[in-house]
């Protein structure tokens, strides 16, 4: 639907220009830092733009943006490329997707439907079949996460990192460790996790993540190392600031079954020093390019933060770095 008022303006001066986009107070209020979230990954999105129109990233040395500053320019390549895969497109699937769960329950049709997504046969048509194919693996799979995000309530500070975060290695009285298969970024195999935010301390945040991705209890904690890692995570960074966490990690003896939760983890599992290890390696030949993206989503190996700090506490063979 085109709104009829203009809620948008870009102002030109002689620097540059400037894009306003304007919300309501309502507006305003109900997106929170949703806003922020969009706001990021569409500037990051059309400075790429700029570049590649400028031919900017066609060049091998550094750039007028570079500074001179030798991988720079690569560095920035990889930045978009996360951005808009691992934060703005999906953000805006779910937006769709959500939007296509009320409009069916208004009474769209799958024509409508297939018109407005620009689904046609061989004749031109609307492809009510493909539309209503696509409708029905949506409502089969439920709402994700990210659409739970769209239509949820205010969001607060916890869809910003805090850029701290806990690491849990679980073992059991084979000698076996837990991993889960994150069900959001970063896609790998990795112990329990997570962000400390306002919680008391990072020993309670480490129990309660456990037992929230695993269904496990705590019993014992042993404080193992920690310090800065600049890994990534699924949440916005503010303009500014440096990507990655302060990490404390933790060993843990637990009680109970694994249960994972459906919104933070795939699957949970048990594996043994010598999976682990064949897991990290596989970890190795992804970042050597041995290991195929369409490998990589089917079958992931450790989440390479994780490669770190396994080997810094000697869990993991330390020629594996060099490897």
């Amino acid at each position: 639907m085109t709104n009829p008022h203009p809620t948008y303006e870009q102002i030109t001066t002689r620097g540059g220009s400037e894009i306003h986009l304007r919300l309501g107070t309502a507006e305003t209020e109900l997106l929170g830092e949703a806003a922020l979230h969009l706001a990021a990954g569409l500037d990051t999105a059309l400075r790429a733009m700029a570049e590649l129109r400028a031919g900017a990233w066609d060049r091998t040395a550094p750039g007028p943006h570079d500074d001179g500053r030798p991988g720079a320019q690569r560095q920035r390549m990889g930045e978009t490329v996360h951005a808009l895969a691992r934060d703005l497109i999906p953000r805006l699937e779910a937006i769709q997707a959500a939007t296509l769960r009320r409009w069916k329950a208004e009474g769209a049709s799958y024509a409508e439907i297939a018109s407005a997504m620009g689904l046609s046969n061989a004749a031109g048509a609307p492809n009510r079949a493909t539309a209503q194919s696509r409708l029905r693996a949506l409502e089969d799979a439920g709402p994700s996460p990210l659409e739970r995000w769209v239509c949820g309530p205010i969001t607060h500070a916890r869809d910003v990192c805090d850029h701290t975060s806990i690491g849990v290695i679980v073992t059991d009285e084979h000698g076996r460790y837990l991993l889960i298969e994150r069900a959001e970024y970063p896609h790998a195999w990795a112990p329990p996790a997570g962000h400390v935010d306002d919680r008391d301390t990072p020993g309670r945040t480490a129990c309660e993540e456990v037992a929230k991705e695993t269904g496990l209890t705590v019993g014992q904690l042993e404080h193992m190392t920690g310090g800065w890692r600049p890994n990534r995570c699924c949440r916005l960074v503010r303009q500014g600031r440096t990507p990655g966490h302060h990490w404390t990690v933790y060993r843990a003896v637990v009680t109970g079954e694994p249960a994972p939760s459906a919104d933070k983890t795939h699957v949970a599992r048990w594996v043994t020093g010598a999976e682990l290890q064949a897991l990290a390696d596989r970890t190795a030949a992804y970042a050597r390019g041995k290991v195929t993206e369409t490998e990589w989503a089917a079958s992931p190996g450790l989440e390479d933060v994780w490669r770190w700090w396994l080997r810094r506490v000697g869990i993991l063979d330390t020629t594996d770095a060099a490897r």
